[in-house]
């Protein structure tokens, strides 16, 4: 028993959820990692004198290297130019000659790293610094959260901040959507991450579907329940080489079997009912409601929390709802 649905009785409705994740530079197999950036000259650039990181997944190492580290955080992210410096009213990028970086792969952080969700604690040499997002891509040391305030207010002019200008308040970007955390900052900053405790919430958009379906008077007033078969013999019609066998019937000859065995090749409804559907007062309950393709297949199953007796006098409406 099929019917269509009315387009205009299905909705979808995008929402987002966040996951947390903690790492470390201990975190083994998590794909999380800090490197090295370093300004250099690109003519007959030689690998052998660049300063490199090694990362070792498994038995797996691999270098990466300082120069070319840098030139991909320019050209993509920074001004190709001069100071190598971009801002807007909302964020400040600042590349000089050296920066660290530590990557979060996709499949840690899926669209993007939520914006405000960084918790950074980055060791540099022999001192630990707690870092923050403002939420609009720029990271800055949370003990100078209120520098760091009075330096954004003032569209990042140097002369403003509660210390000389805005030192200790903004010391690189976050690159959400590509999962980079870049430190820039020429101060006590600079040098190599010799340990990190990385906090962040990940996010991903899901869709919330909903289906209205309505079961008119007269609709759907029989029942394919073995119950009302003599014998429970059965009442579902299945040809020979239908690929779902299983997902309707347990193992054995009949629908009835004992649940042991291989699936039968097909399975015949039986031409008879117990007399008391036929019964004016007989009216099915609904228990489950299968929303199939074109092609038949079954693609969303939904089962009642309780059975629902169907009226012949008015319309009765189901909400079927799911997330993907």
């Amino acid at each position: 028993m099929f019917k269509n649905l009315d387009p205009q009785d299905i909705s979808k409705k995008a929402f987002q959820s966040f996951k947390r994740y903690n790492f470390s530079n201990n975190s083994s197999g998590s794909g999380v990692y800090s490197i090295k950036a370093r300004s250099g000259s690109a003519f007959n650039y030689v690998s052998s004198s660049d300063d490199f990181t090694t990362i070792t997944s498994g038995s797996v190492s691999t270098n990466f290297y300082s120069y070319p580290t840098y030139a991909m955080l320019s050209n993509l992210f920074y001004s190709a130019k001069g100071t190598e410096y971009i801002r807007t009213n909302a964020t400040k990028r600042e590349l000089h000659t050296s920066a660290s970086v530590i990557s979060i792969p996709r499949n840690a952080f899926g669209e993007k790293i939520k914006p405000l969700s960084l918790d950074l604690d980055v060791t540099i040499g022999s001192n630990t610094f707690t870092l923050r997002d403002d939420g609009e891509g720029t990271i800055y040391d949370n003990a100078h959260s209120a520098s760091f305030a009075a330096f954004k207010s003032s569209s990042f002019n140097r002369n403003q901040g509660v210390q000389a200008n805005g030192s200790g308040s903004d010391v690189g970007n976050i690159f959400y959507e590509q999962g980079l955390i870049v430190l820039t900052d020429t101060g006590s900053y600079t040098g190599d991450i010799t340990g990190f405790s990385l906090k962040y919430q990940a996010t991903q958009t899901h869709y919330e579907y909903e289906y209205l379906v309505v079961v008119k008077p007269g609709e759907f007033n029989t029942t394919t329940n073995i119950s009302v078969t003599p014998g429970r013999s059965g009442s579902i019609t299945m040809a020979e080489g239908v690929v779902s066998m299983s997902n309707y019937f347990p193992p054995g000859v009949q629908p009835s079997g004992a649940g042991t065995g291989s699936y039968a090749r097909f399975y015949n409804a039986s031409s008879e009912a117990l007399g008391f559907v036929t019964e004016s007062t007989f009216r099915p309950y609904v228990t489950d409601i299968g929303l199939y393709s074109e092609q038949g297949e079954l693609l969303v199953h939904g089962k009642l929390a309780k059975p629902i007796k169907l009226s012949d006098d008015y319309s009765t409406t189901f909400v079927v709802r799911f997330d993907v």
